[in-house]
């Protein structure tokens, strides 16, 4: 008799995991269910009058190669490009400042730089070069990433320098967010180096993976889009089912919201954070689903380039909180990637919402929209853009809180005990999409190995 596997929830994971379940096992029925009306999760790609625009995530880390493997596996290794170069800059003080060079996450690697810099004050500077003598704050217990680096470096540089590229990336706390489970290398460079400063001094950019160009940038893309990715992996899978709320998994079970029980000799769980309580219903994973969770709306505007001024040889900037503003971070989308906007036009992306103000993405389009134009006006030079689209990640952004590692063993080790269920997604080892297919290619592994034993 055929076996059957069952993956719940169509994000990068759960299409990640079943297509790696046919894979491996291509007699094997894999059925995915997904309870919203689209495939993709976060994924998202949107064409309008000649411009490209990623909703969701725009590229990836070029040096995780998982996804870059998964990519050329479904067929679109053709389709791999670099980001352009370029740099960032920071917005503090009422002007946008360049990130000084030889700055990594905020962290200052030189010297020169970080004295000529207008980013930190006289003081700031000095409390920053005490990290040179420091004795090691990292002590093999977790903790935040607010604590760690502000007793090496400060509170200014967390302020005006890591807290608002590390907010850009998780929309988080740093306070809440936890040093092992989000920036573990740093811990080991502090281990081995006891100084920040002079450990960066040894780390060499890593090697990229993928499409290698002169002075290319360090992500990878897909120049067809990102949501190509999605519909290559979606035609592996042998029944897709939309609109298909799950209310509970057991082993062999999986029980559906309007009360149909499907059969399957394994199940992946790759739905979203707060459903893995709901689903599995053991201690450990409710303890997940209650992690910190936070809501953030993307905003991509249109412009003519004769309506809006360019940031010169940047690619974007990101926002201090202290300026108060709605917008955390904001993107030169087409200084980044050929593809995203016709010859004499320009398209903006700009991230609204904080942990401190969840409500702001529960706005309407058009207030949304106006918030983020307000905000663009006090820095730039900003005109009347041809069209606006907004996307909205609502509870969905998970926090690696302070003990998350922690937790996420404790999880493991209970979903182990229940047979032929395994799990996979953003809120297990990682965030980032490539995170994501490396996750749920160890779910897939494990599932047909215990149904081949």
């Amino acid at each position: 008799m055929q076996k059957k596997v069952i993956v719940i929830g169509a994000g990068i994971s759960g299409l990640t995991a079943a297509f790696y379940i046919k894979k491996l096992a291509k007699d094997v029925s894999v059925t995915l269910l997904e309870a919203s009306d689209r495939l993709g999760g976060k994924i998202k790609t949107v064409r309008k009058s000649g411009f490209t625009i990623e909703c969701g995530p725009e590229g990836y880390m070029a040096r995780k190669p998982a996804l870059t493997e998964l990519i050329r596996e479904v067929g679109l290794g053709d389709q791999l490009v670099n980001s352009k170069s370029g740099s960032y800059s920071i917005y503090v003080n009422h002007r946008l400042r360049p990130m000084p060079k030889g700055s990594v996450m905020g962290i200052p690697t030189k010297l020169l730089p970080m004295v000529t810099t207008g980013l930190i004050s006289p003081l700031g500077k000095i409390r920053a070069a005490m990290d040179l003598v420091l004795p090691r704050v990292y002590q093999n217990k977790d903790m935040s990433l607010a604590e760690f680096f502000g007793r090496r470096l400060g509170h200014e540089v967390i302020t005006n320098m890591i807290a608002p590229l590390l907010s850009g990336i998780y929309n988080g706390d740093l306070a809440d967010m936890s040093l092992e489970a989000t920036l573990p290398q740093f811990a080991g460079i502090e281990k081995k180096h006891r100084s920040l400063i002079l450990g960066m001094k040894h780390i060499q950019p890593p090697k990229q993976v993928g499409v290698s160009k002169k002075k290319a940038g360090q992500l990878l893309s897909l120049s067809c889009g990102m949501d190509v990715l999605v519909e290559k992996l979606a035609d592996a899978i042998d029944d897709i089912r939309l609109n298909a709320p799950v209310r509970h998994v057991q082993t062999g079970r999986v029980e559906m919201e309007d009360g149909t029980v499907l059969k399957a000799d394994a199940i992946i769980v790759a739905a979203a954070p707060k459903q893995l309580g709901p689903l599995l219903d053991f201690p450990e994973a409710w303890a997940l689903s209650h992690d910190k969770r936070t809501s953030t709306a993307t905003v991509a505007l249109a412009f003519k380039k004769k309506d809006i001024a360019a940031v010169a040889g940047s690619t974007g900037f990101v926002v201090s909180k202290k300026e108060g503003l709605s917008i955390t971070a904001c993107s030169w989308m087409n200084h980044k990637w050929a593809n995203a906007a016709p010859d004499d036009c320009t398209l903006v992306r700009s991230y609204i919402g904080t942990e401190t103000d969840p409500k702001m993405a529960e706005e309407t389009d058009e207030a949304i929209v106006n918030k983020v134009l307000f905000d663009l006006r006090k820095i730039i030079e900003v005109g009347t853009p041809l069209f606006s689209v907004v996307t909205r990640q609502m509870d969905n952004m998970p926090q690696y809180t302070v003990g998350h590692n922690q937790r996420v063993q404790e999880f493991e080790a209970a979903l182990g005990k229940i047979s032929g269920v395994y799990a996979c997604g953003a809120i297990l080892h990682g965030v980032g999409v490539p995170d994501c297919v490396d996750n749920a290619k160890r779910a897939a592994e494990q599932a047909v190995a215990a149904l081949t034993e």
